[in-house]
């Protein structure tokens, strides 16, 4: 009856995971006129897996439309992309359309993300009970936050691959420490697997290699997972990061199968439990070192991207732009707390007791199985605090944990308390998930209707960019060469996007590749310089949407961030200064003069031409201390000018003043400007003027002149 019960539970939390991860999302994703994938990334893997189908089985591991000039290596793993091609292969029976692909990839992360609650209920019940793994299938079917984001319809990206993986290696190899030996064959595969979607994900067998180290018993197994994993790993050799994936799978098996010989000679030699602790530390510097001596080129590599991913090296500037690469407390548009809940939900107030408890219990005790949950839930959740990128790794043993914390609940009381106990606690999860799920599956992050205007125009008006149009669905293996003849500057965040959609080749791309380029080209203040190494480089058509420009309100701009990439201040283009008002001290954004100068304001304001202006403003300010004790700039007196030789009068006279000179208009230079040439507006899908007072929609398409 248990095991019926428990069947049924879990069945439930998977169809419940599959309704919420699709249902809200289906009309946004299926607007009627094909998919509406969510996020860049879902059409780098779009792109790819139309052209591995168009070779199946054979999968290109260079794109020539990835990056102006010379193409990209496809930069991830390869079994992502062979699992959505291999199921529209077998579905379309061996020759699937281009809309039963789209549809595949639509679906594949729903289905996958809706898995997640079976490994969830056997984990946790191993541990904690069979109470406990039905919380944990009910946590995980239905949390909020980034792992629901990752996992629903539309985001064809690897992200749910890799983490279910990684969920299934850990419930298999916590199964095969324990006793069931056979399992950490199944573990290895599954590590393999993940190891061939993510490369880079090294975290995953240093976990079992701390497990081994620390518990000898869990040596055996952890050497299988490593052998079986390298030999599924086999055909992902050569890819981006596979040498990092390599080192980490041959140092797992080299502490595993050290771990085993030493432990069976001190076993022999009768050591006291400080011998054997001390010399299982000394045995672990040894293998590091080792690893250290042979590749010393790799190792320190490896170490320059640990320190670069996490923001310690001036090269970092780039990843600190990225949402799903910053600390969890500074993800999103509201850092600090806000930040903790929409990437995390609320799942983490119940595991975070529960993990506490677990790593005491765990090395109190000395099971095996329970100290390789607890190593793995330590590191996913300090990872997550480091990058939320990570909340894919830690939210399946969060549910795990708060599943645990909610079967220890109902186990006070009497038989009828805990009933209700178990049936409020049921009532609880929902209420506090559901409606924000349901709200976050309704979002929409698609490439909207203006930008895919925008690039039908440029795929039907511009001309082919290789001289051979066979290009786009050739077969390319890694390291080819194919030289595109011009490209198209725009931000890397659109750049899967321009190819995928427009059949172009982007300036940069979701790799960040070329992103320091267009930061400088968007933000340069002198235009001549900008269109001249545009044409320099190679770039034919220029894209601007409304994130270009410095827009407040609503509009997400993405000017700060490439400030922040070149190393500048947003200072030098923006004061914001405060104003006494009857309601209070009250900000006032004033936009400065180099601000009009960039070429993202000239181009999308102004679409290029001349500026007369409406006069800047001049402000005298006195600095004085906010409540929060940090120093303002408080506005005394403000006079608006009709030019800028009369606000310059004003400063000659004055000079010995604080005075800050700007506009109050984000969307219209109050300073006057020459015309940018060498660029000429060829599209707009929205024609009528940049106003604050509408929605600024538009995503405009420049043309670089040639030179008379």
């Amino acid at each position: 009856m248990k095991r019926l019960t428990s069947t049924l539970a879990v069945a439930a939390t998977v169809a419940v995971a599959l309704a919420l991860r699709v249902l809200p999302a289906y009309s946004v994703v299926f607007p009627g006129d094909g998919v509406d994938f969510q996020e860049n990334d879902a059409w780098f893997h779009v792109r790819t897996v139309h052209n591995l189908l168009a070779h199946f089985p054979h999968r290109s591991g260079f794109d020539p439309y990835a990056l102006y000039p010379g193409g990209q290596n496809i930069p991830t793993g390869p079994a992502w992309d062979y699992l959505m091609a291999s199921v529209a292969w077998i579905l379309g029976c061996g020759a699937p359309s281009p809309a039963f692909i789209d549809a595949v990839a639509a679906w594949l992360p729903a289905i996958l993300g809706a898995l997640f609650p079976v490994p969830a209920f056997f984990l946790a019940r191993r541990f904690f009970g069979h109470t406990a793994g039905a919380f944990a299938a009910l946590w995980m079917a239905v949390g909020s936050g980034g792992f629901l984001w990752i996992t629903h319809l539309g985001l064809a990206d690897h992200h749910v691959a890799e983490g279910l993986l990684a969920f299934l290696t850990l419930t298999w190899m916590c199964a095969a420490i324990d006793g069931r030996g056979r399992l950490a064959w199944l573990a290895g595969i599954a590590m393999g697997l993940f190891l061939c979607t993510r490369p880079a994900g090294l975290f995953v067998p240093a976990a079992l290699a701390c497990a081994a180290v620390t518990q000898p018993l869990a040596a055996a197994a952890v050497l299988r997972a490593a052998v079986a994993a390298a030999v599924v790993f086999l055909p992902a050799a050569g890819s981006q990061w596979s040498d990092y994936a390599w080192l980490a799978l041959s140092l797992t098996g080299a502490l595993a199968a050290g771990t085993l010989v030493f432990h069976a000679i001190a076993k022999r030699q009768s050591w006291s439990p400080a011998a054997r602790r001390w010399a299982a530390l000394a045995a672990l510097a040894a293998g590091v070192s080792i690893a250290l001596l042979v590749r010393p080129g790799l190792s320190g590599s490896l170490w320059f991207e640990i320190q670069r991913v996490a923001g310690w090296t001036p090269a970092s500037r780039m990843v600190a732009t990225v949402q799903e690469l910053q600390p969890v407390f500074r993800a999103g548009l509201r850092p600090g707390w806000p930040s903790v809940f929409a990437s995390l939900g609320v799942v983490w107030i119940a595991a975070l007791p529960a993990l506490a408890w677990l790593v005491w219990r765990a090395f109190r005790q000395g099971r095996p199985g329970l100290r390789l949950l607890a190593i793995w839930s330590a590191m996913m959740a300090a990872g997550t605090l480091m990058q939320v990128r990570m909340v894919i790794y830690f939210l399946p043993v969060a549910a795990v944990l708060a599943g645990a914390s909610c079967g220890w609940l109902t186990r006070l009381g009497s038989p009828t308390q805990r009933r209700t106990v178990a049936a409020a606690l049921v009532a609880l999860v929902l209420v506090a998930n559901l409606p924000w799920a349901v709200a976050q599956m309704r979002t929409d992050q698609s490439v909207d209707a203006d930008w895919r205007r925008a690039l039908t125009w440029l795929r039907e008006n511009s001309p082919q960019p290789f001289a051979d149009p066979g290009t786009w669905s050739r077969y390319h293996p890694r390291d080819s060469r194919a030289a595109a003849q011009w490209g198209v500057a725009v931000w890397w965040e659109h750049g899967y996007a321009v190819e995928q959609l427009a059949h172009r080749v982007p300036m940069a791309n979701g790799t960040q590749s070329g992103a320091d380029d267009m930061a400088r080209f968007f933000t340069e203040t002198v235009p001549e310089a900008a269109v001249g190494w545009l044409r320099r480089a190679g770039g034919r058509y220029v894209i601007v949407d409304p994130t270009t420009p410095l827009f407040a309100g609503a509009n997400r701009s993405r000017f700060p961030v490439q400030l922040q990439m070149l190393g500048r201040s947003l200072d030098d283009y923006l004061q914001v200064l405060v104003q006494r008002t009857p309601e209070g001290v009250q900000p006032l954004p004033v936009y400065l003069p180099t601000y009009y100068q960039t070429m993202a304001a000239r181009l999308y304001l102004a679409d290029g031409e001349a500026v007369v202006g409406t006069g800047p403003w001049v402000f005298e300010t006195e600095r004085i201390r906010a409540r929060d004790g940090n120093p303002v700039e408080l506005i005394v007196s403000s006079r608006h000018f009709a030019s800028e030789a009369e606000a310059g009068v004003y400063l000659m006279e004055h000079r010995f003043a604080r005075l800050t000179v700007g506009c109050l208009d984000p969307g219209k230079s109050c300073v006057a400007l020459p015309a940018v040439t060498g660029l000429k507006r060829v599209f707009s899908s929205d024609p009528l003027p940049v106003s604050m007072e509408r929605t600024v929609r538009a995503v405009k398409i420049f043309q670089s002149i040639p030179r008379d």
